[in-house]
């Protein structure tokens, strides 16, 4: 048996020297797909974001309209003369405050308001 090992000891030797070629090719070929995966990783995170933004893009467009609408309809209002809608959320909003109302006649003749 001990001469199978001394034969086999060249053997040995050669193989030992492959497995570790091996590794070091094995290392090599790790550290090409961590960068890989990296980049994979920054590309899937790129894309998240930009379907992100484009949603976010789609609301605003979808919002800048009816703000718009908002600003023109608050530019029409005046304290003398403003809507019905406007007095009654006013008055509302004075009753759940528990704010007395000031007692100013309206100009139209209806009613006091808050």
């Amino acid at each position: 048996m001990q001469t199978e090992l001394t034969e086999l000891q060249p053997q040995l030797v050669i193989a030992s020297q492959q497995v570790d070629e091996i590794m070091i090719v094995v290392a090599k070929e790790s550290a090409e797909i961590a960068e890989v995966e990296r980049i994979v990783k920054v590309d899937e995170q790129a894309e998240a974001a930009q379907a992100i933004k484009n949603e976010c893009d789609t609301d605003l467009a979808e919002a800048v309209p009816v703000l718009e609408a908002a600003l023109a309809a608050l530019n029409t209002l005046t304290p003398a003369r403003p809507p019905a809608g406007v007095k009654l959320v006013m008055e509302a909003i004075c009753i759940l405050k528990g704010i007395k109302p000031d007692r100013i006649p309206d100009p139209s003749g209806s009613d006091y308001t808050c």
